[in-house]
């Protein structure tokens, strides 16, 4: 075994090497070993002690690195150190307290720590390190606040433990402490925000609760008129019918669009019609009760439900109301405008059990009532749904009229109502239905108006007129002073080429033997047709007739601004020559003055004709002289009828 002390070991061999070698001997012999021996054991000796020397110097190395380390890390902590004496006086502190007091490490040392405590807690600090353990790794934790060079007192999170000192073997202390007003001022700011991202999460809810009203709003209210529209009246048509079916709660729906709106718009413009609109939209309002409910369905389409209307009488005060309302001039534009409105009425049973149902059955009665004219209104019948079918069978049929050639021209004769001849001849266009027969124009030429076929069509009448014209033999009654009057639309009439094109391709004795009918809302209603347009057909050579005159709203004395050749008297003035006689002899001599032909329209008895001549008419047409014919049957009649007693 190697002795644990070769030092010692080594001093007392020595000692006793001294006091062999003093002896007189041949060979030096140290406690009867041979002095060989001795320097092989000082060898054996030297090897321990070197390696054990090698050991000691690593090992103090590495508590060099480790010490470095630990000042490096004391040093450098982001957190603030301070190392006490047992009288609590400052041995050592690193940058991080040198930064959390803000005095250098020269002004720190050997300073008494209580010094750096807030006033408020000092006792509870001396506290805290007389109860500290005077063993290491005893530890304590506290709150305290420390003064700032700036005398600005910090927050901390103290925390101190005991540590043994190398030197002296006293106990010292050492001080861990963290800046807690980081921290605290974060957590205020933080707080402060909080608040203010609370107010701003209370406003945008706020502000989403309005959004989500006015879109809940939107999403049932017409943004024009602000009136329910179509989906929330259809919620409010299955609410009512969920009331009749429960309780017997019986109701009306009222469904009602403007005659001719479209024209407004034309003629006015969007902004104006959209005036109209909303002025309609606070009128209807008028004219209900405050239980009942007002929608616009779209376009110029109005709804009204009104509720406990268990027979027509309640519907038909609604209406006689609307009437009166619509009776006071709109001001659109800084224009007088008068409007009518057209009516369908359904009084809901318990039959119906859908709003969609009840929609379709009220719009067949609003689409009766147009089909009869202006301002109309049909209550609804069942029979409208065979009708309707039949009117739909009816479009069928007419897109492929004119392919099939089932329309043909008939000729009315204009006659002198004092000699009894021709003057001329009033084309009109018939439909041969395969199944219904022959049609007259009102049967379909509304309908080929709505299905966008007008303008063929009167190219194909104007076309059949102008070449029947030119065949009839010049031996038969008609002869070279003969007129042809032949209706056109204001929508074929715009195309100038399309009605001038069969007057100059086909060989007429005189151009001015065709004359064109127009209606006086040509005249009065500048988006059909302008006055520009009309004097270039003029100028083409084509003669205008003004067709129907006195319904409309055009006066005698604008009539000149126009290229005119002729005026016909509406028939509703001849049928009532009694009350209207002074109106009818102020046409003709007004006309006549103007230089135009007047031409009275639906003459059927001898009586009316007598009337007219006294009142100053010339010319005429009607039943009582001919019905309107085709033209293989006109010759053999002119010949034996167009005579007066």
């Amino acid at each position: 075994m190697t002795d644990s002390k070769p030092l010692l070991k080594l001093q007392d061999l020595r000692e006793k090497a001294e006091d062999q070698v003093r002896l007189t001997s041949p060979l030096p012999l140290w406690d009867g070993w041979p002095a060989a021996a001795l320097s092989h054991e000082l060898q054996v000796y030297h090897a321990e002690l070197t390696a054990q020397n090698e050991e000691l110097q690593r090992t103090v190395a590495e508590l060099a690195r480790e010490h470095q380390l630990y000042h490096t890390l004391y040093e450098h902590a982001p957190t603030a150190y301070f190392t006490l004496d047992e009288h609590a006086h400052i041995l050592n502190v690193n940058q991080a307290g040198e930064q959390l007091l803000g005095f250098d490490r020269g002004r720190l040392l050997n300073r008494r720590f209580l010094q750096f405590i807030g006033p408020g807690h000092r006792a509870e600090f001396n506290r805290l390190l007389e109860t500290l353990p005077h063993t290491t790794g005893g530890a304590a934790s506290e709150r305290f606040s420390v003064i700032h060079c700036s005398e600005e007192q910090l927050e901390v999170q103290l925390q101190a433990l005991t540590l043994p000192d190398s030197a002296q073997d006293q106990p010292t202390s050492l001080l861990t402490l963290v800046n807690l007003t980081p921290l605290f001022e974060a957590q205020k700011s933080l707080r402060v925000l909080n608040a203010g991202l609370e107010d701003r999460v209370r406003e945008s809810t706020q502000h989403l609760h309005v959004l989500a009203e006015q879109f809940r709003h939107q999403a049932r209210h017409d943004a024009l008129t602000g009136l329910h529209n179509r989906a929330a009246f259809e919620e409010d048509l299955a609410l009512a019918l969920g009331e009749l079916h429960a309780q017997g709660e019986a109701f009306a729906v009222l469904f009602c669009d403007i005659d001719r709106f479209k024209r407004i718009n034309d003629s006015l413009g969007h902004p104006a019609g959209d005036q109209m609109l909303r002025e309609l939209a606070r009128r209807l309002h008028t004219v209900v009760r405050p239980t009942d409910r007002v929608a616009r369905l779209g376009g110029d389409e109005f709804a009204v439900l009104l509720h406990g209307v268990a027979g027509q009488a309640l519907v038909s005060q609604v209406i006689r109301r609307l009437e009166e309302a619509l009776k006071v001039p709109f001001v659109v534009s800084g224009q007088e405008l008068f409007i009518q409105m057209g009516s369908g009425v359904l009084l809901v049973t318990a039959d119906y059990f859908s709003s969609e149902e009840i929609l379709k059955d009220v719009d067949l009665a609003l689409y009766q009532a147009k089909r009869g004219g202006p301002a109309g209104t049909r209550v609804f019948e069942p029979s409208m749904r065979g009708e309707f079918r039949g009117q739909l069978e009816l479009e069928a049929y007419l897109r492929h009229a004119l392919e099939r050639d089932e329309l043909v021209v008939h000729y009315q004769p204009i006659v002198d109502l004092q000699g009894g001849h021709l003057l001329g001849l009033e084309a009109l266009v018939r439909w041969q239905h395969p199944q219904r027969g022959l049609l007259p124009a009102g049967a379909f030429v509304p309908l080929a108006e709505e299905l966008g076929l007008i303008g063929e069509f009167d190219a194909w009448v104007l076309q059949t007129a102008v070449r029947q014209l030119a065949e009839w033999p010049l031996d038969c009654a008609l002869d070279r002073s003969l007129w042809l009057n032949v209706n056109v639309s204001a929508a074929h009439l715009k195309q100038v080429a399309a009605v001038t094109a069969p007057l100059a391709t086909t060989p007429l004795p005189a151009p001015w033997q065709v004359l064109i009918e127009i209606t006086e809302r040509v005249l009065t209603h500048p988006a059909d047709t302008d006055a520009a347009t009309l004097r270039t057909l003029r100028d083409a050579g084509v003669e205008l007739v003004v067709d129907d005159f006195g319904i409309g709203a055009s006066s005698l004395s604008s009539l000149h601004r126009f290229p005119l050749r002729m005026l016909k008297i509406d028939r509703s003035f001849v049928a009532t020559l009694d009350q209207n006689r002074e109106l009818v002899r102020t046409i003709a001599v007004m006309g006549h003055s103007l230089g135009l032909a007047v031409v009275a329209e639906g003459i059927e008895t001898e009586a009316q004709r007598t009337q007219l001549i006294e009142l100053g008419l010339t010319a005429g047409q009607g039943y009582l002289f001919a019905r309107p014919m085709p033209a293989a049957q006109l010759k053999e009649h002119l010949h034996s009828t167009l005579k007066f007693p």
